[in-house]
C-alpha cells in the first residue's frame, strides 16, 4: 500500500514541478522609450529603448515592424544608458523573417535594456500645404503588455509651430506637444491594442522630398478629423438606436422561416405510413434514387447504383469471386447476361466503359478494377483516374439526359418574396453603420458602392440560392472587419448569419408531386435503415434488393449487420452474393470505403503565402 502512495506522490510531484518549471519562465517589458526624428527627405530615424525583466532563461527578444524599415540594429545598454553612443557598442546578432527581427541576447533572471535603431521609409506623405505622418509603433499584433510607454516624434525643424495631431484607437494613451516634438505617453499599453498617431506639420519642412500629391490637403484632413470626433462622440448613442430594430429583424426572419417551412410547396402532405413509403422506395430505380438523394447530382460512386439498376432489370448478374490482384482477398464481379430492349444510351455506354473483360459467361468487370491499387505507380494511377473521370462524366451526362430525369422540379416564385425584402433591409442596415461608425472618408463612399453593387447583382439573381448566400457571407465578413465591434454590429452580424442560414435551408424550387413522394420515401427509408427499423423478412431476393437500396442511400453497413442476424442468413449461399456475407458486401460497396482512382487525381497540397506589409507601421515586441 505504501508503495502505491509513494508512487502517487512521485507522479504528483513531477506534474507540480513541470507546471512550476513552465510557469516560472516569464518576462515583462517595464519601460519603452522611443525617439523618432522625421528627416527632410521624409524618412524617419528611430531609436527605441526597451527595458526587460526576465524570469527564467531566454535566448533573445523580438521586435516586429510592419512598415518599410531599413538598417535595423540592436545594442545591449549597460549601466548609464543615457550616456551610451551606438558607435561605441557592439551590435547584437539579428535575424529577420516576415517583418519580425529576432535579437539574440541570452538572459536569465535579470533586468536589461536593449536599444534598437532603424530607419522608416514611405510612411510620410507630402502635400502642397501640409505633411502627414499616420503611424502606429504598436498595433493589435503585439502580444505583450507594454508598461510606461513614451514616444516622442520630432518634425524636421524640431519646432511644433503650425502643427496638428490626433490619437486614434487608443483610449488609454495621452498625446501632447512639447517644445520640439509630439509626445505620446501611456502607463500601460495592453497587448492587442493599437495606438495610431496622426501628425500634421508644414510641408515646407520636407525640403528633400517630392510631393506625394500635388494639391492642398490640410482642410480635408481637418474636416475628416472633425467628422471622426463627432462620430466617435455619438457612436454609442447611434449604435444603441439600431439594437431594438435589429432584434425585431432577427425575430421576423426566424418567424418567417418557420412559416415558410409549413407553407412551402415542397412539403410532402401525402400518405406517410411506413409500409406505403417502403413500397414507393422499392419500386423506384436505384440510380434514380441516388440522383434524387444527391439533389439532382451524380457523385463518382453513382455507377454502383447504375449497376444495381441493371441487376434489378435482369441485365447484369452479380457474383462474389476471388481477387485477381491480392491473393486471399475477395471482390465482386458484374456480368452482362441479357440483351434487354430497355437498355438505352447510358446503359450501353456503361457497358463499353466498365465491361471490358470477357469470358464464356459474357462481358464482365471486377469492382477491384476501379479501386486504388497501392501496387501501381502514381503515374499509372493518375492516368486511370483521368480516364475514369472522363468516362464517368460522359455516362452521367447520358443518365441526366434521360426523359425521366427532365422537368422534375420548378423554380418557386415565393423565394423572391423572401429574398428581395431581406436584401434591401440588409443593405440599408449596412449603410446605416457606414454613416455612423468611425471609418475614414474614403471608406464612407467606397463601402456603400461595393455593397450596393453586390446588392444590385444579387437582386437580379434573387431566385438563385447560391448568389444570395454568397452575398450574405461577404456582407457578414465586411461588417465584422470594417466596423467597430459594438453590441449593435455584433447583433447585425447575427442577423446576417441567420438570414444566410434561412436562405440556405429554404428551397428555391419545388418538386413534381410524384417526385416529392419519392423524395419523402427516400428520406423515410434512410431513417429506417440507420435505426435498424427497416424490415428484413425471409425472402432472400427481396432482402437482397433492400440491401441494394441501403447501399445506395449510404446506410448499407448498418443494414448489412441487421441482415446478418436474420434467421435464414446461414442458409443463403452465393446465389445471393450480397446476403452471403452482408457486412462484407455492404462495406465493399460503401462510399466511405470505395477508394476510387479519382482520389489520386483530386488530392492536393495546400500552401500558404504571406502578403507584403504596408508602410502604416504597427507591430509588437516579445521574447524567445
Amino acid at each position: 500500500m505504501k508503495q502505491f502512495i509513494y508512487t502517487g506522490m512521485l507522479v504528483l510531484s513531477i506534474f507540480l514541478l513541470a507546471g512550476y518549471s513552465d510557469g516560472e519562465r516569464s518576462f515583462s517589458i517595464d519601460e519603452v522609450n522611443i525617439d523618432a526624428q522625421i528627416n527632410e527627405d521624409g524618412t524617419i530615424e528611430v531609436r527605441e529603448q526597451f527595458t526587460y525583466t526576465f524570469n527564467g532563461s531566454f535566448e533573445g527578444v523580438t521586435r516586429s515592424i510592419h512598415s518599410d524599415s531599413q538598417h535595423f540594429l540592436a545594442f545591449l545598454l549597460e549601466d548609464d544608458v543615457s550616456a551610451q553612443e551606438t558607435n561605441d557598442l557592439e551590435p547584437l546578432k539579428v535575424e529577420e523573417e516576415d517583418d519580425t527581427y529576432r535579437i539574440f541576447t541570452g538572459s536569465a533572471d535579470e533586468t536589461k535594456t536593449v536599444l534598437y535603431t532603424y530607419t522608416i521609409e514611405g510612411s510620410v506623405n507630402k502635400y502642397t500645404d501640409v505633411a502627414e505622418l499616420e503611424y502606429a509603433f504598436f498595433d493589435d499584433s503585439n502580444e505583450t503588455d507594454l508598461n510606461n510607454v513614451q514616444i516622442i516624434v520630432h518634425p524636421p525643424n524640431q519646432t511644433m509651430q503650425d502643427t496638428h495631431f490626433f490619437l486614434h484607437e487608443d483610449p488609454s494613451g495621452n498625446l501632447n506637444r512639447s517644445d520640439n516634438g509630439l509626445v505620446y505617453t501611456n502607463s500601460l499599453l495592453e497587448a492587442g491594442e493599437t495606438s495610431m498617431l496622426r501628425f500634421l506639420f508644414p510641408a515646407d519642412q520636407l525640403t528633400g522630398m517630392e510631393f506625394t500629391k500635388d494639391s492642398p490637403m490640410l482642410a480635408n484632413i481637418l474636416a475628416e478629423e472633425k467628422d471622426f470626433a463627432e462620430r466617435l462622440g455619438n457612436l454609442d448613442a447611434n449604435m444603441g438606436k439600431a439594437v431594438p430594430i435589429i432584434w425585431g429583424l432577427i425575430g421576423a426572419v426566424v418567424l418567417t422561416t418557420i412559416l415558410v417551412f409549413f407553407l412551402h410547396p415542397n412539403r410532402y402532405r401525402g400518405n406517410k405510413s411506413e409500409d406505403a413509403l417502403i413500397q414507393v422506395l422499392e419500386q423506384t430505380d436505384p440510380l434514380f434514387v441516388k440522383y434524387l438523394r444527391n439533389s439532382s447530382h451524380l457523385s463518382y460512386d453513382s455507377f454502383i447504383a447504375g449497376l444495381f439498376s441493371l441487376k434489378q432489370r435482369g441485365i447484369v448478374s452479380l457474383k462474389e469471386v476471388p481477387s485477381l490482384i491480392k491473393e486471399g482477398d475477395r471482390t465482386f464481379r458484374f456480368t452482362w447476361v441479357s440483351e434487354n430492349e430497355t437498355v438505352d444510351m447510358a446503359d450501353t455506354f456503361l457497358r463499353s466503359w466498365l465491361f471490358t473483360k470477357s469470358d464464356k459467361l459474357g462481358d464482365y468487370f471486377l469492382l477491384e478494377d476501379l479501386l486504388d491499387n497501392k501496387g501501381e505507380t502514381d503515374e499509372v494511377k493518375k492516368k486511370k483516374a483521368e480516364q475514369f473521370e472522363m468516362d464517368f462524366y460522359k455516362w452521367a451526362g447520358l443518365v441526366i439526359g434521360r426523359e425521366g430525369y427532365q422537368g422534375l422540379r420548378h423554380k418557386w416564385k415565393g423565394y423572391s418574396f423572401l429574398s428581395i425584402p431581406l436584401l434591401i433591409i440588409s443593405f440599408v442596415l449596412y449603410n446605416y453603420f457606414v454613416t455612423i461608425d468611425t471609418i475614414s472618408q474614403t471608406a464612407q463612399w467606397v463601402l456603400p458602392v461595393i455593397v450596393g453593387l453586390l446588392t444590385v447583382v444579387t437582386l437580379l439573381f434573387n431566385r438563385n440560392k447560391w448568389v444570395n448566400i454568397a452575398y450574405y457571407f461577404i456582407v457578414l465578413l465586411m461588417t465584422l472587419i470594417g466596423f467597430s465591434l459594438t453590441p449593435a454590429v455584433i447583433l447585425a452580424s447575427v442577423f446576417y448569419f441567420i438570414t444566410f442560414v434561412s436562405l440556405l435551408i429554404i428551397p428555391n424550387y419545388y418538386w413534381e408531386k410524384e417526385i416529392k413522394e419519392i423524395n419523402y420515401a427516400t428520406f423515410k427509408g434512410y431513417w429506417l435503415f440507420i435505426r435498424n427499423r427497416y424490415p428484413t423478412g425471409s425472402e432472400p431476393s427481396k432482402l437482397e434488393r433492400r440491401l441494394e437500396y441501403a447501399i445506395v442511400l449510404g446506410a448499407g453497413e448498418k443494414y448489412g449487420k441487421q441482415c446478418g442476424k436474420a434467421e435464414l442468413a446461414v442458409e443463403w449461399n452465393a446465389i445471393y452474393p450480397l446476403l452471403h456475407n452482408p457486412v462484407y458486401a455492404t462495406t465493399s460497396f460503401s462510399p466511405s470505403n470505395l477508394i476510387l482512382y479519382t482520389v489520386v487525381l483530386h488530392s492536393t497540397t495546400s500552401t500558404s503565402t504571406s502578403s507584403p506589409s504596408s508602410s502604416t507601421g504597427g507591430g509588437g515586441a516579445g521574447a524567445f
